[in-house]
C-alpha cells in the first residue's frame, strides 16, 4: 500500500529515541481508530437522499475536512452525475450563489455539525429553511440536534468522542460520500489498514520519530509537496491535523502543503534558496502510466535537445521526473526531505493515507507531550467573534 523513505532526512539517528519510539507505539489506541461506524445505518440514511437532483452539504472545519478531499479525489469520478455544492464559507457571494441554484422541491440538505453549536453552519442553515434536510450531529444538546427534532429532520449520529479532524472515518464523512458514490467500503477498509499499521509496523512512528529529531535541528517548518491531484484534495485536512494537534504551548511544527509540481513554481525559490528551517515530505503516487507523450517529426529543439529525441514516456514518468529534479536540487545543499509513495489513488489507498495522516498527527503530539485532541486557541476565537455578532462591532 505504501513505501516510505528516510533516507535522505540527514540521516536521523533512531536509536537516540528509541525508548521515545517504544513509548509512542505503547500509546493508548485512540478513539478515531477505534470506533466503529455503521455502515448499514449510513446507507439507510443516504437511499433518503439520492433522488434530490442537488445536493448541498453544509459544515466547517474538521467535521467536512475528509469530505472535501474525498469530492475532489475519488469523487471526481462520480460528482458530476449530481449537482453537489459545498457550503464551507459563510462568503456571502458563494452562499448566494449556491441558494439560487436550489429549490426545495429538488434539493435535499446535509448539515454536518459534530458538536451541533457550529455558528456558521446554523447561519447558512437558516437560508434552507423549508428545504429537506439531514442533521449529522452528536448525541445531546446541540443546537443543531435541538433544531432538527424541532423540524422533523432526519438525524445521522456522530461519535462525540472522535474530534472533528479525526472524523474521515464517521458519518461526518461517509454519509456525503455515499451519497456522492464514493466506495465508503473501500475507503474505511483502507483507513483501519492505516491504523493497524501504525501499531504494528515502523513506517509511521519511525517518520515521526526522524522529523521529531529534524526539529530539534531547528527545522520547524514541514514542506508537503504532493504530486497528485487526488491527494492534495487533502492538503487543508492534513494541515489542520498537524497544526489544531501539534501547536499547543507554543510548541509545534509549520505545514506548507502544495499540490505538485504546480508548487515548483511558488515555493521551490523558498525551500531551495530561503532560510534553512524546513524539512520536507514528498507524497508521491507509483499508480497509472497514463497516456505517453512523444514528439515524431519534430525537430525543434528544446534546451538543445531535438523533441523527436525526448519520447516517448508516460505522464507518470513526466510527474515523477518533476519531483525527482526538485528531490536532486535538494540534495546538492543537503536539504532534509523524505518521501510517501502511495501504490494508486483507489478509494482503499485513499483511506490509507487519512488514516496515517491522523496517526502522523497523534504520534507528534505523543512524542512532543502534547494534548493531541483540543484546540483551545480556536474555541478562544470562536468566542471573540460571537461577541462581534452580538455587539454587531464588525
Amino acid at each position: 500500500m505504501i513505501k516510505v523513505d528516510i533516507e535522505h532526512l540527514g540521516h536521523p539517528d533512531l536509536d537516540l529515541i528509541d525508548q521515545l519510539i517504544a513509548e509512542t507505539l505503547g500509546a493508548d489506541v485512540p478513539a478515531f481508530a477505534s470506533y466503529e461506524a455503521d455502515l448499514e445505518s449510513i446507507k439507510e440514511a443516504s437511499e433518503k437522499i439520492k433522488g434530490a437532483d442537488n445536493i448541498v452539504i453544509i459544515g466547517h472545519g474538521g467535521s467536512i475536512t475528509t469530505f472535501k478531499g474525498l469530492i475532489g479525489s475519488v469523487g471526481r469520478k462520480v460528482h458530476h452525475q449530481k449537482n453537489f455544492f459545498l457550503l464551507d464559507s459563510v462568503d456571502p457571494v458563494h452562499v448566494a450563489m449556491v441558494k439560487a441554484h436550489c429549490k426545495p422541491e429538488d434539493t435535499h440538505v446535509i448539515a454536518v455539525s459534530k458538536s451541533g453549536n457550529t455558528l456558521t453552519v446554523l447561519e447558512i442553515l437558516s437560508l434552507f429553511d423549508g428545504f429537506p434536510t439531514t442533521a449529522v450531529t452528536q448525541k445531546g444538546y446541540g443546537t443543531l440536534r435541538k433544531i432538527a427534532k424541532k423540524k422533523g429532520w432526519n438525524i445521522v449520529d456522530v461519535p462525540d468522542n472522535v474530534g472533528g479532524r479525526f472524523s474521515g472515518g464517521t458519518a461526518s464523512a461517509l454519509l456525503p460520500a455515499m451519497v456522492l458514490g464514493i466506495d465508503v467500503k473501500g475507503f474505511v477498509e483502507g483507513m483501519k489498514e492505516a491504523y493497524k499499521a501504525a501499531m504494528d509496523e515502523e513506517n509511521t512512528v519511525n517518520l515521526s520519530g526522524a522529523f521529531y529529531l529534524i526539529e530539534r535541528l531547528g527545522k520547524r517548518t514541514i514542506f508537503l509537496p504532493v504530486y497528485s491531484k487526488a491527494y492534495s484534495a487533502f492538503n487543508d485536512l492534513v494541515t489542520q491535523l498537524f497544526h489544531e494537534t501539534l501547536s499547543k504551548g507554543r510548541k509545534g511544527l509549520t505545514l506548507l502543503a502544495y499540490e505538485g509540481p504546480e508548487c515548483q513554481h511558488h515555493t521551490n525559490q523558498r525551500v531551495l534558496d530561503g532560510p534553512e528551517d524546513i524539512a520536507s515530505l514528498f507524497v508521491l503516487v507509483d499508480g497509472e502510466e497514463g497516456e505517453e507523450i512523444s514528439w515524431p517529426g519534430i525537430e525543434v529543439e528544446y534546451k538543445g535537445v531535438p523533441m523527436s529525441e525526448m519520447g516517448p514516456y508516460s505522464f507518470k514518468k513526466a510527474t515523477m521526473s518533476e519531483a525527482r529534479g526538485v528531490m536532486g536540487s535538494m540534495d546538492e545543499i543537503e536539504a532534509p526531505w523524505a518521501s510517501i509513495t502511495m501504490k494508486d489513488e483507489s478509494e482503499r489507498s485513499i483511506g490509507f493515507y487519512v488514516g496515517m495522516m491522523q496517526y502522523l498527527a497523534y504520534y507528534f503530539a505523543v512524542m512532543r507531550r502534547v494534548e493531541p485532541f483540543d484546540q483551545p486557541a480556536v474555541e478562544k476565537a470562536k468566542e471573540i467573534a460571537l461577541k462581534y455578532r452580538q455587539d454587531q462591532g464588525i
